[in-house]
């Protein structure tokens, strides 16, 4: 397999050239080595969820329970749309999470969260990634946690199976106060996948 594009052979059309047998192949041998070639490439995101304002019931005001704090599944898409997504065989995947900020009001010096990336394939729940964010040491007001959090994994076989994925939060009981997951248009909360090329 080449995968230099200057050794596929060239074919030349002019005005009146016939349309032959070797020339129809030879079109059909380069779409062949140029698949070749780029399979193995990353496909970059795939989907992507943005959510760009406070939703009282799901962002605010959170209390001591795990949450999905943002989702991508079959209504999450505009409209709502199927966001879900299928796993080729022998690729790479990357689950992302943009989260803008955690902010409390009031919090223990020992409060921490628990923040989750999870897949869901069917009934079955992966939970592929968990981090633990300290709060700061303060009774006072505080943003924290903001960055971007992500998880590669690989597949084998495959699966025809549609794929959702969520972030979920909880905080542990060192804190009575509420919370809230930061989202606004020039800082979005944002959940995606990428396709991050051919695994071995």
């Amino acid at each position: 397999m080449s995968t230099n594009y200057n050794n596929y052979d060239v074919i030349s059309w002019s005005l009146g050239t016939p349309i032959t047998a070797g020339r129809l192949q030879q079109m059909t041998n380069n779409i062949s080595e140029v698949k070749d070639a780029t399979d193995t490439y990353a496909k970059g995101v795939l989907t992507l969820n943005t959510v760009t304002a406070q939703v009282a019931d799901v962002h605010t005001g959170l209390g001591d329970s795990e949450v999905a704090i943002v989702t991508i599944d079959a209504t999450s898409g505009p409209g709502p749309t199927d966001q879900r997504i299928t796993l080729e065989e022998n690729r790479y995947y990357k689950l992302c999470l943009h989260l803008p900020y955690i902010h409390y009001s009031t919090a223990n010096a020992s409060t921490y969260y628990t923040l989750k990336l999870i897949q869901t394939a069917g009934v079955s729940v992966t939970t592929l990634a968990t981090y633990k964010i300290m709060s700061e040491e303060s009774h006072t007001e505080a943003w924290f946690g903001g960055g971007t959090y992500s998880h590669l994994f690989d597949t084998s076989a495959g699966s025809t199976t549609q794929h959702a994925y969520k972030a979920t939060i909880v905080r542990n009981s060192g804190s009575s106060g509420a919370y809230d997951i930061g989202a606004s248009a020039t800082g979005p909360l944002q959940l995606w996948v990428e396709d991050a090329g051919y695994t071995t």
